[in-house]
């Protein structure tokens, strides 16, 4: 997709293609909803998202529901594969991320990418919501790196890896939910709060959030993204 400004400051999408597992639809002025064509993803799935969103364009990107994860079928108890899928940005407007949740199926491994690269002055808000597990169902994996550079230099590169063997998978601490927002446009300074903290970014911010349940989770996200900012902490 491709986000130009337009005559009297509306943003039009001079480049609107997809195929394989993903559709794409206007739904609003500045808004669009990636539509999944198929049931998935599924365990060896490779889906790319591009995305580019020139100076004075807006894009705000949705899903109009959670993608469901599950393992491939394998035949000779090799595994599942795991499916991926990359989202990559050039960003010199504003850029705003939020699909629904992703719920990783039990044997499943999933890895999430976004890259964004964005021009002095653009703003990106990206969001992440991820359960592992569905009720009664032991978690699968989750893999998610994250990569922000603003004129060329990086400002956020971080990965997350959840489930049982991941790094950050440790019982008793050991989170079937994850959340998390990455925002460039408007400072923000330290916050914590119960399961969750907020950094202080060049320009801007990431929170993150975790937990048994996403609804909870969530929850407290939003309250640490609305924590205002001192001015120690602008500093």
């Amino acid at each position: 997709m491709v986000a130009r400004a337009g005559p009297g400051g509306r943003t039009v999408l001079p480049v609107v293609r997809a195929s394989g597992q993903l559709a794409v639809r206007r739904t609003g002025p500045t808004t669009v909803h990636l539509v999944a064509t198929a049931f998935g993803p599924l365990g060896g799935d490779d889906a790319q998202i591009r995305l580019v969103v020139e100076a004075g364009a807006r894009l705000s990107v949705c899903t109009v529901a959670a993608a469901v994860v599950l393992p491939a079928r394998s035949s000779d108890g090799s595994g599942s594969p795991p499916s991926v899928q990359r989202v990559l940005a050039e960003v010199a407007g504003e850029l705003d991320l939020q699909p629904e949740p992703t719920v990783v199926t039990a044997r499943a491994h999933h890895h999430a990418l976004l890259h964004a690269v964005l021009d002095d002055g653009a703003r990106l808000t990206a969001i992440e919501q991820v359960q592992l597990g569905r009720t009664g169902e032991e978690p699968g994996h989750w893999t998610g790196t994250t990569r922000v550079e603003r004129s060329g230099v990086p400002v956020l590169h971080t990965t997350v890896g959840l489930g049982p063997g991941a790094a950050a998978w440790l019982p008793p601490v050991a989170p079937r939910a994850y959340a998390s927002t990455t925002h460039l446009g408007t400072q923000g300074g330290r916050a914590v709060g119960d399961n969750a903290v907020r950094l202080p970014l060049p320009g801007g911010w990431v929170a993150t959030a975790w937990g048994d349940r996403l609804t909870p989770t969530l929850a407290r996200l939003g309250a640490l993204e609305d924590t205002p900012t001192t001015r120690s902490e602008a500093r």
